[in-house]
Protein backbone atom coordinates (compact mmCIF):
# COMPACT_ATOMS: atom_id res chain seq x y z
CA UNK A 1 0.00 0.00 0.00
CA UNK A 2 1.50 3.47 -0.88
CA UNK A 3 1.37 6.48 1.18
CA UNK A 4 -1.71 7.92 -0.29
CA UNK A 5 -3.55 5.33 0.21
CA UNK A 6 -2.39 4.90 3.69
CA UNK A 7 -3.39 8.67 4.74
CA UNK A 8 -7.26 8.17 2.96
CA UNK A 9 -7.13 5.20 5.22
CA UNK A 10 -6.34 7.11 8.16
CA UNK A 11 -8.26 10.04 7.07
CA UNK A 12 -11.65 7.60 6.39
CA UNK A 13 -11.37 5.94 9.87
CA UNK A 14 -11.02 9.13 11.67
CA UNK A 15 -14.08 10.64 9.90
CA UNK A 16 -16.06 6.95 10.99
CA UNK A 17 -14.87 7.24 14.55
CA UNK A 18 -16.67 10.85 14.75
CA UNK A 19 -19.88 11.64 16.37
CA UNK A 20 -22.51 11.71 14.30
CA UNK A 21 -23.75 15.40 13.71
CA UNK A 22 -26.64 16.49 15.99
CA UNK A 23 -29.99 16.79 14.94
CA UNK A 24 -31.85 19.72 14.38
CA UNK A 25 -34.90 20.62 15.97
CA UNK A 26 -35.44 24.17 14.73
CA UNK A 27 -38.30 25.91 13.24
CA UNK A 28 -36.53 25.45 9.31
CA UNK A 29 -35.71 21.99 10.04
CA UNK A 30 -39.37 21.35 10.92
CA UNK A 31 -40.25 23.29 7.58
CA UNK A 32 -37.72 21.12 5.48
CA UNK A 33 -39.57 18.19 7.47
CA UNK A 34 -42.77 19.22 6.15
CA UNK A 35 -41.58 19.28 2.65
CA UNK A 36 -40.23 16.23 2.88
CA UNK A 37 -43.65 14.03 3.80
CA UNK A 38 -45.78 16.10 1.97
CA UNK A 39 -43.82 14.68 -1.62
CA UNK A 40 -43.62 11.30 0.07
CA UNK A 41 -46.15 9.06 -2.54
CA UNK A 42 -49.81 9.79 -1.54
CA UNK A 43 -49.49 11.55 0.76
CA UNK A 44 -50.40 14.85 -0.48
CA UNK A 45 -54.12 13.07 -1.96
CA UNK A 46 -54.37 12.23 2.14
CA UNK A 47 -53.70 15.26 3.47
CA UNK A 48 -55.74 17.02 0.93
CA UNK A 49 -58.67 14.86 2.02
CA UNK A 50 -58.50 14.81 4.96
CA UNK A 51 -58.46 19.10 4.98
CA UNK A 52 -61.11 19.23 2.39
CA UNK A 53 -63.13 16.34 3.93
CA UNK A 54 -62.70 16.09 7.71
CA UNK A 55 -61.50 20.10 8.15
CA UNK A 56 -57.69 18.50 9.31
CA UNK A 57 -55.14 21.63 9.84
CA UNK A 58 -52.57 19.56 7.76
CA UNK A 59 -49.81 21.14 9.45
CA UNK A 60 -51.09 19.97 12.49
CA UNK A 61 -50.77 16.63 11.02
CA UNK A 62 -47.15 17.35 9.78
CA UNK A 63 -46.26 18.61 13.71
CA UNK A 64 -47.78 15.65 15.31
CA UNK A 65 -45.20 13.31 13.22
CA UNK A 66 -42.40 15.89 13.43
CA UNK A 67 -42.78 15.74 17.79
CA UNK A 68 -42.57 12.20 17.48
CA UNK A 69 -39.71 12.15 15.66
CA UNK A 70 -37.70 15.08 17.97
CA UNK A 71 -39.46 13.46 21.52
CA UNK A 72 -42.14 15.87 21.74
CA UNK A 73 -45.49 14.81 23.18
CA UNK A 74 -48.41 16.94 22.71
CA UNK A 75 -51.78 16.10 24.17
CA UNK A 76 -54.73 17.26 23.92
CA UNK A 77 -54.99 20.75 25.33
CA UNK A 78 -51.67 21.55 23.80
CA UNK A 79 -52.99 21.24 20.47
CA UNK A 80 -55.82 23.08 21.53
CA UNK A 81 -53.22 26.01 22.38
CA UNK A 82 -51.77 25.55 19.43
CA UNK A 83 -54.72 26.04 17.33
CA UNK A 84 -56.00 29.02 19.17
CA UNK A 85 -51.92 30.53 18.91
CA UNK A 86 -52.23 29.83 15.46
CA UNK A 87 -55.99 31.10 14.16
CA UNK A 88 -54.99 34.49 13.13
CA UNK A 89 -53.04 33.52 10.86
CA UNK A 90 -54.72 30.71 9.52
CA UNK A 91 -57.58 32.71 9.33
CA UNK A 92 -56.32 35.89 8.30
CA UNK A 93 -53.93 34.47 5.72
CA UNK A 94 -54.31 30.89 4.78
CA UNK A 95 -58.12 30.34 4.64
CA UNK A 96 -58.95 33.50 2.87
CA UNK A 97 -55.97 33.02 0.20
CA UNK A 98 -57.12 29.65 -0.48
CA UNK A 99 -60.83 30.19 -0.93
CA UNK A 100 -59.54 33.17 -3.48
CA UNK A 101 -57.24 30.82 -5.09
CA UNK A 102 -60.53 28.46 -5.54
CA UNK A 103 -62.43 31.23 -6.67
CA UNK A 104 -60.47 32.44 -9.56
CA UNK A 105 -59.85 28.40 -10.54
CA UNK A 106 -63.50 28.37 -11.44
CA UNK A 107 -64.24 31.67 -12.07
CA UNK A 108 -65.31 31.10 -16.76
CA UNK A 109 -64.97 35.04 -17.32
CA UNK A 110 -60.80 35.09 -17.01
CA UNK A 111 -59.34 33.30 -19.93
CA UNK A 112 -56.62 30.84 -18.70
CA UNK A 113 -53.72 33.22 -19.89
CA UNK A 114 -55.22 35.13 -16.87
CA UNK A 115 -56.22 32.76 -14.00
CA UNK A 116 -53.09 30.35 -14.73
CA UNK A 117 -50.36 32.84 -13.43
CA UNK A 118 -53.18 34.52 -10.76
CA UNK A 119 -53.53 31.05 -9.61
CA UNK A 120 -49.84 30.85 -9.43
CA UNK A 121 -49.24 33.52 -7.28
CA UNK A 122 -52.29 32.89 -4.85
CA UNK A 123 -50.99 29.24 -4.52
CA UNK A 124 -47.24 31.21 -3.31
CA UNK A 125 -49.08 33.08 -1.09
CA UNK A 126 -50.57 30.29 0.52
CA UNK A 127 -47.34 28.24 1.01
CA UNK A 128 -45.97 31.08 2.37
CA UNK A 129 -49.07 31.72 4.65
CA UNK A 130 -48.41 27.99 6.05
CA UNK A 131 -45.06 28.09 6.47
CA UNK A 132 -45.75 30.91 8.70
CA UNK A 133 -48.28 28.86 11.09
CA UNK A 134 -45.73 26.00 10.62
CA UNK A 135 -42.84 28.16 11.82
CA UNK A 136 -45.75 29.69 15.33
CA UNK A 137 -46.80 26.01 15.43
CA UNK A 138 -43.09 24.40 16.14
CA UNK A 139 -41.89 27.75 17.94
CA UNK A 140 -44.62 26.95 20.71
CA UNK A 141 -44.60 23.89 20.92
CA UNK A 142 -41.19 23.65 21.57
CA UNK A 143 -41.45 25.76 23.81
CA UNK A 144 -44.64 23.97 25.72
CA UNK A 145 -44.37 20.37 25.17
CA UNK A 146 -43.42 17.58 27.19
CA UNK A 147 -40.04 15.41 26.52
CA UNK A 148 -41.19 11.94 25.74
CA UNK A 149 -39.05 9.00 23.97
CA UNK A 150 -39.15 9.70 19.99
CA UNK A 151 -40.79 7.45 17.69
CA UNK A 152 -43.88 5.45 16.18
CA UNK A 153 -45.61 4.89 19.64
CA UNK A 154 -45.16 9.02 20.24
CA UNK A 155 -46.25 9.26 16.59
CA UNK A 156 -49.57 7.29 17.85
CA UNK A 157 -50.01 9.37 20.89
CA UNK A 158 -49.86 12.32 19.29
CA UNK A 159 -52.17 11.83 16.27
CA UNK A 160 -54.23 10.49 18.67
CA UNK A 161 -54.94 13.28 20.75
CA UNK A 162 -54.84 15.47 17.75
CA UNK A 163 -58.59 13.65 17.45
CA UNK A 164 -59.34 13.91 13.89
CA UNK A 165 -62.17 11.80 13.23
CA UNK A 166 -61.52 10.48 9.80
CA UNK A 167 -60.13 7.02 8.03
CA UNK A 168 -57.72 8.63 6.26
CA UNK A 169 -55.90 9.38 9.36
CA UNK A 170 -54.80 5.40 9.41
CA UNK A 171 -53.20 6.27 5.71
CA UNK A 172 -51.87 9.84 7.40
CA UNK A 173 -49.49 7.58 10.00
CA UNK A 174 -49.16 4.50 7.93
CA UNK A 175 -47.60 6.69 5.15
CA UNK A 176 -45.86 8.47 7.43
CA UNK A 177 -44.18 5.59 8.66
CA UNK A 178 -43.46 4.19 5.06
CA UNK A 179 -41.43 7.45 4.55
CA UNK A 180 -38.83 6.30 7.08
CA UNK A 181 -39.16 10.15 8.09
CA UNK A 182 -39.61 9.77 11.77
CA UNK A 183 -35.88 8.88 12.11
CA UNK A 184 -34.28 12.08 13.33
CA UNK A 185 -31.23 10.85 11.02
CA UNK A 186 -33.65 10.59 7.60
Amino acid sequence: MDRRQTLVGHAVRALCALPPAPVKHDAPAFLQFCLRLYSHAGMREVCLHLQNSAGANVNCLLLAAWAARAGYSIDSALWADLQQHTATIRETAVQPIRALRKQISKEPRLNEDLRGPIKRLLLYAELRAEQAEEHALHNRMAGLAARAPAGEALFRQNLDALAIDAPQVESFYHLTLESGLLNPRS
